[in-house]
């Protein structure tokens, strides 16, 4: 098991290099600046209130419905970054190109590829497919500018869209249906 650990963990650091180093060109700089504040907390929080004050039953409902899966999404990315406390990779390596430093000292899991992932698929779901990939493809690309950007190790992306997946595909749906 301790080899398999190792094994993934430097793979986890290759990964991040990839996207900091061999993916950086100064063009791309403000545009992964851009793209991250599509998971970022102020997005996330104002979309879905938007949404519920619309007077159209399917957007008010399509907001309440990102309302319940980023309030999971959210308290579950919370509850393990506490639960880990693993150091950012800019905290961890000098030479990391760190074009932000967030305020969260913390980087397992993801916090804005989480969001980002949970708003992209609830929208997904409720919009036609040619619209809802484009969606999908943002959310995956807030995952690629968290790596590029160096706050975050790919394995924190990976967990991050996993419990956004869990949260919109599985748990979104559960809690409307009780409530």
């Amino acid at each position: 098991m301790t080899k398999l650990y190792r094994y993934l963990k430097i793979k986890d650091v290759d990964l991040l290099y990839f996207f900091n180093h061999r993916l950086q060109k100064d063009f791309l700089d403000p545009i992964m600046m851009i793209i991250t504040q599509l998971g970022s907390f102020g997005f996330a929080l104002s979309l879905p209130l938007i949404l519920i004050c619309s007077r159209s039953y399917h957007v008010h409902s399509l907001g309440l419905s990102l309302a319940i899966g980023l309030f999971c999404s959210s308290l579950i990315v919370f509850a393990i970054k506490i639960a880990f406390q693993r150091p950012r990779p800019c905290a961890m390596f000098e030479d990391i190109r760190a074009r932000l430093i967030p305020k969260d000292k913390n980087s397992f899991p993801s916090g804005h590829t989480c969001a980002a992932l949970t708003i992209s698929v609830i929208l997904a779901q409720s919009l036609p497919n040619s619209i809802s990939y484009a969606f999908v493809v943002l959310g995956v690309l807030v995952g690629i500018s968290r790596m590029y950007l160096g706050v975050h190790y790919p394995s924190d992306v990976l967990f991050g869209g996993c419990i956004a997946l869990i949260t919109s595909l599985k748990l979104v749906p559960l809690l409307i249906v009780i409530f």
